[in-house]
């Protein structure tokens, strides 16, 4: 036999030992204190009565032969003789499955003898009948654990050991006091995976159910367990339950949902408790330590957070707990000692509580964590010793791999692998099988929801003639799992299933065909994908890719598909003339997909847009390929996506190329991708190389239009370039206008984009580790401003010595009177060992042209000393650069006489009660309903408030524009508004260009109804229903005076009135709306704004709807009263006070 047992050894060992136990336990000597620990004691004719002394015998020699036959394994192993092993391993699973079927048969003699003996009733053996088997093994699994007191203590916590007090009966012999003992294994993965979960569970914590008593009785047991001294109060009617634990008092707070906890130390206390448990080599500690004031409390609250307040000043405390492996020699988890293993050098775990001291609060707070660490792990795969057909298939195979193992323990979320969600191992062995060649073996273990999956896979590769074909992961899934009521293994269950591959590839080579493709395949979330790249004759490239999803993201059962297909053509494409040609198509189909739009702008920016634009080698990228689609277009029901592409070049050889897709979302939204490239003056020895990613879309749900594109990969000579672009146009209820090449002002801050922000524009001149030279720089437009700013970077540096500066400028422009206002910044300085020796700053803005003026301020610094100095220069002679007035009025005038700006409607809700006949199409008059309403509006300018400009034009005749009905017969409603944007018709600095909002709602025309419709109103109208009666009866009417019309009774009225068409109608049905009390609504409006005082925010006039219109309120007001000047400002209504 070997020097040192083996794992399978050491298991069947131990199995042996188990099994010994239970049989021993119902020998002679142990069997009436067995079941009198069950709860029933027999009398001394128990062991004479022959049906159950047959039973108990039978027990006893299955138990006997399992020590030889474990002997009998073990010498097989020694030996080598697989046979031999084969034998052995079969008689010992024999043998254990005796035993276990030899203990019903028990049960069954209990039924049938038991009853016969003095003192014990039917009632009894039924009792201890029901379930026995699983009672005999719990009674044995709690002596076991009762050897290692923190683990049986900490399972007693958790409820996987439970020990329950039954009184007995006094008046009985036969019903003796006895501690029930139950092992409940499937509360083993609830523990480790959501704690407080489980315990909210057992005793309620956390939940308005808390049965704080039976948590306090629970911790007794497991204080006791560890030798500490505690004593438990059961609750009466008027007090609670208390637990007293060496220097803690426990029990429930006022408001039962957690724990008051009272600490009696007094002073400082630092004591350590160290005790061996099994193995010998293991050791566990306990410390406490603390400096608490008397009569320090607090509580303990879900999940496990303790607050302590002390009557005065600070405190400190902690208590600790650890266990800590050192074998002598690593511990041998699984295999052989000397041959293949898996094994461990140390092992140290560490948990606890400590308190820190909070001065803001006056109070100690902390909660528990536990960590550790497996050190020194190895797994060996070493065929030396294996027999001859393990020898033949792996070779003299000698493989190590190491690893260290962290965890945690929080109770939020319980035990967790440091990066890893479980044990995952890979060990690669390439043995040719014939033409099947083993890549590599995995052993997988994780834990999910209730069970234990345990994977047994293999990675395979073959070839067969022209095609190679490679299967990874099919093997064997194991789910261990402890149901409640007991497995195929007694407590536990394991089942076996055949494990799908995760993914089978194919690749061919054939001469005139060549190519290949790779399938994916995760039956756990419902995923199926797979590529396909096919070229014939170097002439045409079919490329597919495809995925499926059988589960929606909401978790339901579902479909969604999602096909990409593209084909280029070799041989320069097909010529379309004037020196294009088509180089490929291909197109995108989805079923229940929809398309996310900000992914796609980010994909801009990450080059993942080239997934879907005739991706390049989609075998070797797959994984990548696949994880862009499914972030593109991600699965929804309802939603089809259409997208034909084209990839177009110019030139001979190609010169610029485009890749364009166009992708329709149904129903959605439109949106464009593609990919440009140019290399100019071949594409072997470029010059230039510009790249291009870009994508837009049109967005009908929120109107707007918006376009992204991104340089990448992109030079002249030597020199990279790189930048953004994005255009945004919005035509809604809130219109925008952005357009920014290279990003905004650094004041600026932009609306929110649906792209990212566009990154400088940015050419790297020198770029090597001895020097940097970059310049930057961007433009863009807004509906307020128009931005322009550059700037160049350089770093010159050897040894400890660095040169590095920069200079650049932001600017801002107006176009009427012409004049632009520029920042400037720049610096040199000289650095030795990282220690400034001269620098030289300057910041400044530059306003100009007429006259140019610059105010800033300079400095210059010598190691130590550092002169500064401010300067404001102005020169150049004054020019009027002011454009020609512009007259407002006849624009205004021009716009309202434009038919589209005059629009009639109908009245507003209600029915018409009238039907309308359709006017012919060549009458250009307006007709206007009687009750309907006339809108007149114009987008030339604002009305009602201030305009000082038009565009960059001064406005000449007017400043404020208002209209309104002349003469009579029509009456003012409302004003009809319009979106402008302010900076084109107000004079603003360019901090309110910067600050204010693009478009605001103001002003633009009148809704305007004939005289005296507003104040119409229905009248009473008073009616009399009443029906022609007639009686259809074959019985002859009794004689009686005949009535031609009948009134109906008005309840009765209504009810057989209820179901016809003139109840059901539309105005029947606004009658009865106006009549029920208005339901509680949610109504959206916009901003609003008031002018109030400065002094405390109290509304003084408004709201109006928009911010120029409350300004131009406040300006009038200023004007008839300066001294209200300073005292009143603009705020939101909501900030006001009324």
């Amino acid at each position: 036999m070997a020097e040192a047992a083996g794992s399978i050894e050491r298991v069947a060992t131990e199995l042996a030992g188990v099994f010994t136990r239970i049989t021993n336990k119902l020998g002679d000597d142990s069997a009436i204190d067995t079941f009198e620990q069950l709860g029933v004691h027999f009398p001394d004719e128990f062991l004479t009565e022959p049906t159950i002394s047959a039973a108990r015998l039978t027990v006893y020699g299955c138990g006997a032969e399992l020590r030889p036959l474990t002997q009998q394994l073990a010498a097989a192993i020694s030996s080598g003789d697989q046979a031999a092993v084969a034998g052995a391993s079969f008689a010992l699973i024999t043998q254990f499955g005796r035993v276990v079927e030899a203990l019903p048969e028990l049960a069954n003699a209990l039924a049938t003898a038991g009853p016969t003996l003095p003192g014990i009733t039917a009632a009894q053996i039924a009792e201890l009948n029901e379930n026995l088997p699983r009672k005999i093994v719990d009674l044995l699994v709690a002596d076991i654990l009762q050897l290692s007191a923190p683990a049986s203590a900490l399972l007693l916590v958790f409820g996987i050991l439970e020990r329950t007090f039954v009184p007995g009966d006094a008046t009985n012999p036969s019903k003796p006091p006895y501690e029930r003992v139950s092992v409940h294994l499937d509360r083993i993965l609830p523990a480790l995976t959501n704690p407080v979960g489980h315990l909210g569970t057992l005793y309620g914590w956390g939940t308005d159910h808390f049965d704080a008593g039976r948590l306090l009785l629970v911790i007794e047991a497991m204080v006791a367990g560890l030798g500490l001294p505690v004593l438990f109060t059961p609750g009466t009617a008027t007090e609670p339950p208390r637990l007293q634990i060496f220097a803690f008092d426990l029990e429930p707070t006022a408001d039962g949902s957690g724990l008051k906890v009272a600490v009696m130390l007094r002073g400082a206390l630092t004591t350590t408790f160290t005790f061996p448990v099994s193995p010998p080599t293991w050791n566990a500690e306990i410390g406490l330590s603390g400096t608490l004031p008397a009569g320090a409390s607090g509580e303990l609250r879900p999940p496990l957070d303790i607050e302590l307040t002390p009557p005065a000043g600070p405190f400190e405390a902690s208590i600790t707990a650890g266990l800590k492996a050192t074998p002598p020699t690593p511990f041998l988890l699984l295999g052989t000692a000397g041959g293949s293993r898996l094994e461990f050098a140390g092992l140290s775990a560490t948990g606890g509580m400590k308190l820190t001291f909070d001065p803001g609060t006056g109070k100690a707070g902390g909660g528990p964590i536990a960590e550790g660490e497996v050190t020194g792990g190895k797994l060996i795969i070493d065929t030396a010793g294996g027999d001859g057909f393990i020898s033949t298939l792996l070779g003299q195979l000698h493989l190590e791999s190491r690893f260290d193992v962290g965890f945690s323990f929080t109770p939020e979320q319980g035990l967790r692998f440091h990066g890893s969600g479980g044990l995952e191992i890979q060990v690669p062995v390439h043995v040719e099988l014939g033409p099947v060649q083993l890549q590599a073996i995995y052993l997988l273990a994780t834990i999910e929801a209730g069970k234990l999956p345990i994977e047994l896979s293999a990675g395979l590769t073959a070839k067969l003639g022209p095609i190679s074909a490679a299967v990874d992961r099919i093997g064997v899934r194991a789910d261990l799992s402890f149901p409640g009521n007991g497995g195929n293994l007694g407590p536990a269950d394991l089942v076996f299933a055949f494990k799908p591959p995760t993914g089978v590839g194919l690749s061919l080579d054939a001469g005139v065909v060549t190519g290949g493709g790779y399938l994916f395949a995760d039956p756990d979330r419902g995923e199926y994908a797979g590529v396909l790249q096919l070229e014939f004759a170097k002439f045409l490239a079919v490329k597919a890719i495809g995925l499926i999803t059988t589960r929606m993201p909401d978790g339901s059962s579902g479909f969604s598909l999602l096909l990409v297909l593209t084909a280029e053509f070799g041989g320069g494409g097909l010529q379309l003339g004037y020196g294009f040609k088509l180089i490929g198509v291909g197109g995108i189909i989805g079923l229940n997909r929809t398309m996310r739009l900000d992914a796609l702008m980010e994909g801009v920016r990450t080059g993942a847009i080239e997934s879907v634009m005739f991706p390049r080698d989609i075998v070797a990228n797959a994984p990548r390929i696949l994880s862009d689609l499914r972030a593109f277009f991600p699965p929804q029901e309802g939603t089809f996506l259409i997208g034909p592409m084209a990839k177009l070049g110019w030139g001979t050889p190609t010169l610029v190329s485009v890749s364009l897709g166009v992708i329709i979302e149904i129903p959605g939204n439109i949106a464009i991708v593609g990919v440009l490239k140019v290399a100019l003056p071949t594409e072997e020895l470029p010059l230039l190389i510009l790249q291009v990613n870009f994508a837009g879309a049109i967005e009908f749900d929120r109107k707007r239009i918006f376009f992204f594109a991104s340089l990448f990969g992109s030079r002249v000579l030597t020199m990279s370039i790189n930048g953004e672009m994005g255009l945004l146009v919005a035509y809604g209820a809130d219109p925008n206008f952005v357009l920014s090449v290279g990003g905004f002002h650094p004041s600026f801050a932009p609306p929110p984009l649906p792209f990212p922000s566009p990154r400088r524009v940015s050419v790297d001149v020198l770029n090597s580790g001895i020097g940097r030279i970059t310049i930057s720089g961007y433009f863009a437009v807004t509906s307020n401003t128009a931005q322009f700013g550059a700037q160049a970077d350089l770093f010159f540096g050897f040894g400890g010595f660095g040169i590095e500066g920069h200079i650049g400028f932001d600017a801002l422009f107006q176009f009427s009177p012409f004049m632009f206002i520029i920042e400037v910044h720049a610096s040199v300085s000289l650095k030795a060992f990282g220690v400034g020796v001269f620098s030289i700053s300057l910041r400044f803005a530059l306003s100009g042209p007429t006259p140019w003026r610059a105010r800033g301020t300079g400095s210059i610094s010598f190691f130590f000393f550092e002169i500064s100095a401010d300067f404001d220069i102005t020169w150049g002679e004054e020019r009027d650069t002011v454009l020609p007035p512009v007259n407002v009025m006849p624009l205004l005038a021009a716009e309202l006489l434009k038919p589209e700006g005059w629009q009639a409607r109908p009245p507003a809700g209600g029915a018409p009660l009238v039907t309308l006949r359709a006017l012919p199409e060549a009458e250009s008059e307006l007709v206007l309903h009687p009750l309907g309403t006339l809108f007149v509006r114009q987008r030339a300018v604002p009305l009602d408030i201030q305009v000082d400009k038009v565009g960059s034009e001064a406005a000449a005749d007017v400043s404020k524009l208002a209209v309104s009905p002349a003469g009579t017969g029509l009456t003012k409603l409302s004003d009809a508004e319009e979106m402008f944007a302010l900076a084109q018709f107000q004079n603003m600095d360019d901090a309110a260009k910067l600050a204010r909002r693009a478009f605001e709602r103001q002003h633009a025309g009148l809704e305007l109804s004939p005289d005296g419709v507003a104040m119409a109103s229905q009248r009473a109208v008073r009616r009399s229903a009443r029906y022609e009666q007639s009686v259809i009866d074959t019985i002859t009417p009794p004689d009686k005076p005949s009535e031609s019309f009948v009134n109906y009774n008005g309840t009765l009225f209504n009810h057989f009135m209820a179901g016809s068409s003139v109840a059901r109608s539309p105005l029947a049905a606004a009658q009865r709306t106006l009549r029920e009390p208005a339901g509680q609504r949610l109504t959206v409006t916009g901003d609003s704004y008031v002018v109030a005082r400065t002094l405390n925010n109290r509304r003084l006039s408004g709201p109006f709807t928009s911010q120029a219109l409350a300004a131009q309120d406040l300006a009038d007001r200023v004007a008839d009263a300066p001294s209200l000047d300073g005292t009143l400002h603009v705020i939101p209504a909501s900030e006001a006070l009324s």
